[in-house]
């Protein structure tokens, strides 16, 4: 079981890992490009004036969220740290050098009314954080709690959010908080399709400078640069016409039991291995969930209609 998805296996369809199954149609010039520059040091600060006028004056590019959570573990150290189940599983790794709380899903999801209370109740005598995919992942849901966050942080409770998926979720579901508090981290590696290119950014207005001493020089590469460069000139237009398809995609996904506010969701299918290896037999790879503690859920991207039609039509014969 890869503890990320994925497959060698270059004859399957991969819904094990949750991307956009579309690409930019300047994907080949972006290569190009870091082709180019590949020979030189590329300097992300070069590039970060001109990112921050589209995505925020308080953002800090980074390679991809990981590094991001990286730098956040150097914050949390000593900290009660609570984490939700089912989550993503670098929140445990961040946190080795904290005091975390898990606390156990309810019915296979986040049980996000918990984990808020228990954060007031830690916060009265300790350092509290709290680790939030929104959407969260695997399940795909998306929490509407802008006034329960924006309370606790008032008390002192810091909210790490990590919105790697926020740009599948409908924009009209979509909230923003701006607190010095909450922690914002973002990625282009689900949304853009391409995972090997790692760049990503950090929100939070009062821990810039901490960001900018701590991250890694040239961590972006050239790709990463590169990728900038181009999404820069782009400014939305690639989001704006492949998230329509995957959301109208994503409602398809409730004919097989999945609901998701995301391009993802879990389908509760007895024995996760079992399933997996079944439907890989097919050509159908798919996210066995034992990682995250549901080890009778497997989590399923959404991808192209043609691709779904195989997913669905394979489930139906191999899944009991």
């Amino acid at each position: 079981m890869e503890k990320h998805g994925g497959t060698l296996d270059e004859n399957s369809i991969d819904f094990s890992i949750s991307v956009n199954p579309y690409t930019p149609e300047w994907k080949g010039a972006l290569f190009k490009r870091c082709e180019e520059i590949s020979s030189r040091y590329t300097y992300v600060e070069w590039i970060e004036e001109r990112f921050r006028k589209i995505f925020g004056e308080d953002t800090v590019i980074t390679a991809g969220a990981t590094e991001a959570f990286s730098i956040i573990g150097r914050i949390i150290e000593g900290r009660k740290v609570i984490i939700p189940s089912p989550s993503y599983g670098e929140y445990e790794r961040v946190a080795l050098k904290s005091d975390v709380v898990k606390i156990p899903p309810r019915n296979s999801k986040v049980d996000i009314d918990i984990a808020l209370e228990v954060a007031m109740n830690l916060s009265k005598e300790h350092n509290t954080v709290i680790f939030l995919g929104n959407p969260n992942n695997p399940t795909g849901e998306y929490f509407r709690i802008e006034k329960e966050i924006e309370f606790l942080a008032n008390k002192g409770v810091l909210f790490v959010l990590d919105e790697a998926f926020i740009d599948f979720v409908d924009k009209e579901k979509r909230w923003q908080i701006d607190h010095p508090n909450v922690i914002v981290i973002r990625t282009f590696t689900k949304s853009y399709g391409m995972p090997g290119i790692r760049v990503g950014y950090v929100k939070n207005k009062s821990l810039m400078d901490f960001f900018e001493s701590n991250r890694l020089p040239w961590a972006i590469g050239s790709c990463g640069y590169a990728f900038i460069e181009f999404l820069l000139i782009d400014n939305g237009k690639f989001l704006n016409e492949s998230i329509p398809m995957i959301r109208q995609e994503a409602i398809r996904f409730r004919k097989i039991g999945i609901q998701t506010d995301a391009n993802f969701g879990i389908l509760k299918v007895g024995n996760a291995s079992a399933a997996q290896e079944s439907l890989d037999r097919v050509g159908i790879h798919v996210r066995n969930c034992g990682s995250f503690g549901l080890t009778e859920w497997i989590r399923v991207a959404v991808r192209k209609k043609e691709e779904n039609d195989r997913l669905f039509e394979a489930i139906k014969k191999v899944i009991k």
